[in-house]
């Protein structure tokens, strides 16, 4: 039964991880945009992403009860998902991602200090820290703190390029992308320093400290599969700073170039955010 509730598992760990990290670039892009030009981002737009949050989480309460009664008949889930999100980890661990997501929920869709949504998106990627493997290790962990860092690093990152690609960028005036792209690509660079530190400590965690399992595992293909990614879009970030680097004002070819390589590395994004739920679904190499 784990292995037929692999996929739908999965699925819905993508679906929420890539919200989440769109919320988070919308919320952050928000701080990053120059005030007073182009169309703001909309509560609107963050609204959609919490919403998709929310419809993820409890399908993962219902996928994680159906896994741990080893049935996926409708009715023996639905009877037995009330003990187990009260009463196992992975059930309260997820309760909490929900009532943290409705909080989220209320603070978007009423007027509020503009410092309370990103403080309610670090509250839910500590929320979401406790789901997974560094749980097995108990609370107040290194693996938990590791974990947290990554979640809302690898979320700032993904999250920028893709609310950048197509939600900021179509909205500014061309004469203020380059002001926004160079901030951009300083806050990504300094998440890209947490992620490949962050990154290398669960990989060496899961791998169990050989390269071993790299080839011989699911755990260690989808692992390799998400560097190959990431080294990518890596190489796609670069090019894009280099494009800022040679060209102190850009010309409407340049924006054109950067737009397109841009939503380039927001589908690698997705790519890695799917395969960071996978890998998350599967069991450790180690």
């Amino acid at each position: 039964m784990d292995n037929d509730l692999f996929f739908p598992r999965a699925c819905a760990a993508a679906l929420s991880d890539i919200a989440f990290a769109s919320a988070v670039g919308l919320t952050v892009s928000s701080f990053l945009m120059p005030p007073g030009e182009g169309k703001p981002i909309t509560r609107r737009h963050l609204l959609i992403c919490v919403v998709v949050i929310f419809i993820a989480v409890v399908a993962q309460i219902y996928l994680t009860t159906a896994t741990m009664i080893a049935t996926g008949a409708p009715g023996e889930v639905l009877a037995q998902i009330h003990s187990v999100a009260l009463e196992t980890h992975a059930g309260r661990s997820l309760l909490a991602n929900a009532f943290i997501v409705l909080l989220l929920l209320a603070i978007t869709t009423i007027p509020s200090p503009r410092w309370l949504i990103p403080a309610t998106l670090i509250l839910l990627a500590a929320a979401r820290a406790t789901i997974g493997h560094p749980a097995s290790d108990g609370d107040f962990t290194l693996p938990k703190l590791v974990q947290f860092t990554h979640l809302l690093a690898t979320a700032i990152w993904s999250g920028l390029i893709l609310a950048a690609s197509f939600f900021v960028l179509p909205r500014l005036p061309s004469e203020s992308i380059a002001s926004f792209t160079r901030k951009l690509s300083a806050t990504v660079t300094a998440a890209l320093l947490f992620i490949l530190a962050s990154g290398a400590y669960n990989s060496y965690r899961g791998l169990g400290g050989t390269l071993t399992p790299l080839i011989h595992t699911q755990w260690g293909l989808l692992l390799a599969a998400k560097i190959i990614l990431v080294a990518a879009a890596l190489t796609l970030g670069l090019l894009n700073r280099s494009i800022l680097r040679r060209n102190p004002t850009l010309t409407q070819p340049h924006i054109v170039l950067l737009t397109r390589q841009l939503r380039a590395e927001a589908i690698l994004m997705l790519l890695i955010l799917t395969c960071s739920a996978a890998l998350a679904n599967s069991p450790p190499a180690a």
